[in-house]
């Protein structure tokens, strides 16, 4: 490995290609709920998601690297979690109005008044309450067999991740150790789930071993930091990112948080160094759109399912499981573009233009009169 200039190691667009990659591992793996047999698959495209986890605990550090020179900690905090919030919270409310659809169209018609509908659905409206506020709850889906799971049911993961940007705004009032702050609590919430055995929802959705996963990402950051202006060659990335998923397979297999995280840092970092200074459109869009592709992919699934059944595709055969997965995945990575560029961007772009305005508007003064 050699060192080379600052100016060409600024890019990490490698990290936004590796969230398209991580969308369509996702979308594989939930494309196979369409067959009965499992047991035959590989269970790696579900790590899709210990993926994101570590690629949004490098990028919390990484958004806040000057954190240290800020003058006002609190207003930076909040205009932190501000940007978080806009970023993910509106058009996961798009997705879940989309989603819970189903119980409005069963709701309204027979209800006299919004007292009506919560004394004949407290559960389920409850549930949805909960949802737009990311609060964890029992799934309403009896086939979930009593798992936390959100109506929007990739939404759990959305749980996780409004969690991590409340705990990482609080600590950046710690500003150069604010990993340190954030980790620490995080470490020490994953121990008490192993030391205790908690029995309510949220006390185990928040102790789970998946938030070690967030503590990695941000390692990720701090070896970014030290090998930034290291040149790596081709073969050494190529060995880093074989036992990275390597590592991966492996911890499906018992899905093993501890063996997952360090597999899912090796491939973010392998990513941010192999695409350093690259740059490919086809990846980038996918990188852009995969935060839609992830939200609705389940959605398009259902049309495509409803056409496969009315076509009568059998399931059974290799052509026809390979045809059946590829009908999924395909429409719904096209349509997850197509709803990019036209809700998510231009909502992102409004949004983030009214907060720019409100930042930029100075406090209005007020002007004693002059004593004569």
């Amino acid at each position: 490995m050699t060192t080379e200039s600052p100016k060409k190691s600024n890019s990490i667009e490698g990290v936004q290609y590796l969230r398209g990659v991580a969308a369509l591992m996702v979308v594989f793996f939930h494309s196979r709920s369409y067959f009965t047999d499992l047991a035959v698959w590989t269970g790696v495209g579900a790590r899709g998601v210990d993926i994101f986890f570590v690629i949004s605990g490098f990028i919390m550090a990484h958004s806040t690297r000057h954190i240290d020179h800020a003058s006002s900690i609190a207003r930076e905090s909040l205009a932190f979690l501000t940007k978080r919030i806009i970023r993910v919270v509106p058009l996961y409310w798009v997705a879940l109005l989309w989603t819970s659809g189903p119980y409005w169209i069963d709701w309204l018609p027979a209800a006299t008044s919004p007292l009506d509908i919560y004394q004949n659905h407290r559960l389920e409206l409850t549930s949805l309450i909960k949802d737009f506020f990311f609060i964890p709850h029992v799934s309403l889906d009896p086939d979930e067999d009593g798992e936390a799971y959100p109506i929007v049911i990739q939404g759990w993961t959305l749980n996780y991740e409004m969690f991590f940007y409340a705990l990482f705004a609080l600590s950046m009032f710690f500003r150069k150790y604010r990993l340190i702050a954030a980790s620490l609590v995080l470490i020490t919430l994953v121990l008490s789930g192993r030391m205790y055995r908690f029995s309510d929802v949220p006390t185990l959705f928040y102790t789970s071993k998946i938030l070690i996963e967030f503590v990695f990402g941000m390692m990720v950051f701090h070896v970014y930091t030290k090998t930034q202006h290291v040149a790596f060659d081709r073969k050494t990335l190529l060995v880093l990112g074989v036992i990275g998923f390597v590592l991966l397979n492996s911890g499906s297999v018992v899905n093993d948080k501890f063996v997952l995280a360090p597999a899912a840092a090796i491939i973010t970092l392998v990513f941010i160094h192999a695409f350093r200074d690259a740059h490919f459109r086809s990846l980038k869009i996918l990188g852009d759109a995969s935060y839609s592709i992830y939200l609705f992919h389940p959605a398009v699934f259902e049309f495509v399912r409803w056409f496969i059944r009315y076509i009568g595709l059998a399931k059974e055969g290799y052509l026809n499981i390979v045809t059946i997965v590829i009908m999924q995945v395909v429409p719904a990575v096209i349509i997850g573009i197509v709803i990019y560029y036209v809700i998510e961007k231009p909502m992102l772009n409004a949004l983030r233009t009214l907060l720019e305005r409100a930042r930029s508007t100075p406090a209005p003064t007020t002007t004693e009169p002059r004593q004569s």
